[in-house]
């Protein structure tokens, strides 16, 4: 069955038209004359796309002239779909997209990085060199609530995201553990009203009020605080959140009395 589904986008795929008429019928172009106001090709070769699809099971005609989508057509849109997509997303800025490890992310939550357009790189300049930092900042410092994954330590941001954040959820990676056991750290606030797990992550992520942010490593491993990928679509962040719960069901839960992470010196801002 597998097969036989990769066999039917490649087929569509090798037709523009095909393609097209298509992507048409599921947005509601049904008849012939509507697919033709839609489409730059001849009659005969939307005829022609129209009698491919339906010999190919993707499309049948009903009792009134009108062309639907059968499952395996709707099967194949919805890939078309996601590949649009995708190709979209590629396209907001080559550059970081080729740059960056994706593999850095569970596979499943690959597949769909098409749930994150529209969306947008922010880049650090030679004139603004915390452009970036500056807008996870900023982000932090407007939210009330956030799940956020950290896999390094910026006391910065730190300090913008707990001191206003009412609802906070944070996965750590082992560093930012030991970072706040041995440094000074700027935790506002109560420890006992966080939410902490350890886990090994290279990627930050962080789900607001009103946006996602990603930051994805680069191909070496490193981590780059030159850019964000910010995306403000109820789509996005609903990826982000399902991302969050994937590796907070699987984090090292600690203990949030502030013995666990240090003394309350430790823990809190001067």
């Amino acid at each position: 069955m597998v097969g036989e589904s990769e066999s039917l986008v490649r087929y569509v795929l090798r037709s523009r038209t095909r393609t097209t008429v298509l992507i048409g019928i599921s947005n509601g172009q049904r008849s012939v004359k509507a697919l033709l106001e839609h489409e730059s090709a001849s009659k005969s070769a939307v005829y022609n796309a129209l009698s491919n699809l339906e010999n190919h099971g993707l499309v049948y005609n009903s009792q009134s002239k009108q062309w639907y989508l059968t499952g395996s057509g709707s099967l194949v849109v919805n890939f078309l779909h996601r590949q649009q997509r995708l190709e979209k997303l590629i396209e907001t800025d080559q550059t970081y997209w080729q740059s960056h490890d994706v593999t850095a992310l569970p596979h499943s939550f690959q597949f769909d990085l098409s749930e994150l357009v529209p969306g947008s790189i922010i880049r650090a300049t030679d004139t603004q060199p915390s452009r970036a930092v500056r807008e996870v900042e900023d982000r932090f410092e407007a939210t009330t609530s956030a799940d956020v994954v950290a896999p390094i330590y910026d006391q910065r941001q730190w300090s913008a995201l707990l001191d206003r954040c009412e609802s906070c959820r944070l996965i750590i990676a082992e560093a930012v553990l030991s970072a706040l056991r041995n440094d000074g750290g700027p935790i506002s606030g109560s420890i006992e009203d966080l939410d902490i797990r350890v886990a090994d992550v290279s990627f930050e992520l962080a789900v607001t009020d009103d946006c996602l942010l990603l930051s994805l490593p680069l191909l070496d491993g490193s981590y780059d605080v030159q850019t964000v990928f910010i995306a403000k679509t109820e789509r996005a962040r609903t990826w982000g959140t399902k991302l969050f719960e994937r590796i907070w069901a699987d984090a090292v839960r600690i203990d949030d009395s502030p013995e666990s992470l240090g003394t309350n010196s430790e823990l809190r801002s001067s």
